[in-house]
């Protein structure tokens, strides 16, 4: 085995290990051109009767986009959350308020797009067509921001037939002693990720038996197929242990046929879907949907296929890169994919966790290691280093004799790496190499 060969798989069980082993910290996502999401929210709408509808309005804060303050038992932060629904015509139709108070133990939880707060408000409309307009306000900080409008035509023939399809964690969690599904509650998408979701299509029509059901990316047929099994319960939703549960036992709503296709998920790719449907076996579809399936906190590096190609030198060599970079430029998403899929470690999923946690050092040394000098902080030493290594154990600050500041990273008795900021740049440029 020659020794770039050597050298890769080195590289890679580095990669899976630390992403194991060390408790990763990825950027907040405040990138110059990448829009910011305060909250993530959907309205999933449910018949009443033939004239009324109930809309549950479920959100999704990360702790990251809130501002906590310090007190004795840790960290805390305090937000309000109203929304005032108009009809078309601009006649105020409701109004609800959630406001609430988190609290966490360390700083670390301040500070992770991992941790979140969720809740729910819930209307109860006619059908009509309605504008939502949230208002978000952060109580520590006293900002207050005016979310995105959303718009709903409650009076459309959709709710009369097949309703939206709604995307649930594929494992059950308890609420009280009950078992239930749990909403992903992401925009409404589904998200591209390693963990598995379900797909629930809601049928107004209760004596529907057969859905055959295609759902097509961009490029391929992902599924197709005839669902016969279904069962018929009211889709309620509720909060309970900081999670949207689906609440079988409430009757809030009519009861809908609900076919559900089982962790399909990890087989579909990030872009735009199209759901197709026929009733009873008929050839053509009925009714034909449209869904996204949805990157979240996808790494920064990733927008530009042609950076994410340049910094594989830090992976495979120069050599490869440029081999890789000869492809026509339009090609370069699929060359970049084709690339990570050989060092894939759950190859029958569409999701590619090394990739993924790859990237995600990359933007950490652009967010926390970029100098005074102008320089990226994954063209620097720490950069290079935490690209390849992760994130350290232990870290120590220091002064050298000279006065300048040493830090020195130790991941184990034998591996550290101690770097010295010479110039008082930021460069901290390696020194036991």
């Amino acid at each position: 085995m020659n020794k770039k060969k050597v050298k890769i798989k080195t590289f890679v069980l580095l990669l899976i290990l630390s992403s194991f082993v060390f408790s990763q910290e990825g950027p907040s996502g405040l990138f110059p051109g990448k829009e910011f999401s305060l909250l993530y929210s959907e309205i999933n709408t449910y018949p009443v009767s033939s004239k009324d509808v109930i809309c549950f309005y479920s959100f999704r804060i990360p702790y990251d986009h809130l501002v906590f303050v310090k007190n004795d038992s840790g960290y805390m932060a305090k937000f309000s959350l109203g929304v005032e629904v108009y009809d078309s015509l601009g006649n105020f139709a409701d109004r609800q308020i959630k406001q609430d108070d988190i609290s966490v133990k360390s700083y670390d939880e301040t500070n992770s797009d991992n941790e979140y707060y969720q809740g729910i408000l819930t209307f109860k409309l006619t059908r009509k067509s309605y504008n939502f307009l949230p208002v978000f306000t952060d109580i520590n900080s006293k900002e207050e921001r005016k979310l995105n409008k959303i718009y709903l035509a409650l009076n459309s023939d959709k709710y009369d037939k097949l309703l939206p399809p709604v995307f649930a964690n594929s494992l059950k969690e308890k609420c009280g002693d009950r078992e239930s599904e749990v909403l992903t509650n992401f925009n409404g998408f589904l998200p591209f990720s390693s963990n598995k979701y379900d797909i629930i299509i809601p049928s107004v029509d209760t004596t529907l038996t057969n859905l055959k059901v295609i759902i097509a990316s961009d490029k391929d047929t992902i599924y197709n197929s005839n669902l016969k099994e279904s069962s018929v319960f009211s889709i309620n939703l509720q909060s309970c242990n900081n999670q949207i549960y689906f609440d079988r036992y409430n009757t809030l709503s009519l009861p809908t046929r609900n076919f559900i296709i089982k962790g399909i998920s990890t087989r579909i790719p990030e872009g735009n879907l199209s759901f197709f449907y026929s009733f009873n076996d008929g050839e053509k579809p009925a009714v034909v949907q449209y869904q996204k399936c949805v990157w979240f906190n996808k790494p920064h590096s990733l927008y530009n296929p042609e950076f994410a190609i340049k910094i594989l030198s830090y992976f495979s060599g120069k050599e490869e890169v440029e081999k890789l970079l000869d492809a026509k430029e339009k090609d370069y998403p699929q060359v970049l994919n084709d690339f990570w899929k050989k060092y894939d470690p759950t190859p029958s999923t569409g999701f590619n966790e090394l990739m993924s946690e790859y990237y995600k050092r990359v933007d950490y040394t652009e967010m926390n290691f970029s100098s005074l000098s102008g320089k990226k902080g994954y063209d620097l030493d720490r950069g290079k280093v935490y690209i390849q290594f992760g994130k350290p154990q232990k870290i120590e600050r220091s002064s050298d004799s000279e006065g300048k500041v040493v830090e020195t990273w130790y991941y184990d008795k034998e591996k550290k790496f101690i770097f010295v900021d010479k110039l008082g740049t930021g460069d901290f440029p390696l020194q036991n190499k």
